[in-house]
């Protein structure tokens, strides 16, 4: 069974803002402010594909060939419930898959699973007494699950040691911006690889 994962809505604003990346790493010049700001999105997308984590609030669709023998594991956290309204159209995580008609059909939350919002990777878990449908046999993705994933909408939301990563990468690879710098190292700082291992572990939240 192949699964894949894609981003539908990527993230409003970033975790650490230039001017809190450029204070961390001292740099008092506004010439190289586009490419700092591209190195705190670099960082971003580093750290949440090392840890499988969200930072701010984003929209995922994961796509399965069929359902799981048992739960279905989410690839990011932390998982967050939305309900329909304001940029939301409907509410999620929904569950959609093709029947055996070719028929696009959706599952409704709290009748045919439930959350565990607070696993590592987050679970959406059958009912008692319950089975997944069969979808459309041979079908490549016939099941989709649409899920938001982060700590939040703003900056002040995500933990602090992740925020510190970003501005701790960002002053790294403006210090070392050459593709092979001799004695200088190109590998995460210690103090970042520490972070990412402690939240891609499980052990924080």
């Amino acid at each position: 069974m192949s699964n894949s994962l894609r981003v539908l809505t990527e993230p409003t604003i970033e975790p650490v803002t230039l001017a809190e990346a450029k204070l961390h790493a001292r740099i008092d010049t506004s010439a190289d402010d586009v490419e700092i700001a591209v190195m705190i999105t670099a960082a971003r997308v580093l750290i949440e594909r090392h840890t499988r984590r969200s930072l701010i609030n984003q929209t995922f669709r994961f796509q399965m060939d069929e359902f799981p023998h048992d739960n279905i594991r989410l690839p990011r956290s932390p998982l967050v419930e939305i309900s329909v309204g304001g940029s939301y159209t409907y509410a999620m995580p929904r569950i959609r898959y093709y029947d055996n008609n070719a028929t696009q059909q959706t599952l409704t939350y709290s009748t045919g699973f439930e959350l565990d919002l607070y696993d590592n990777p987050p679970r959406l878990n059958l009912l008692p007494n319950v089975i997944w449908p069969v979808s459309q046999v041979s079908k490549q993705k016939a099941v989709e699950v649409d899920f938001v994933a982060g700590y939040g909408t703003t900056a002040a939301s995500v933990p602090a040691l992740l925020r510190m990563a970003i501005m701790m990468l960002v002053s790294h690879w403006y210090e070392h911006r050459t593709a092979v710098d001799v004695g200088a190292g190109t590998e995460l700082p210690l103090a970042v690889d520490t972070i990412l291992k402690l939240y891609g572990s499980g052990d924080y939240q």
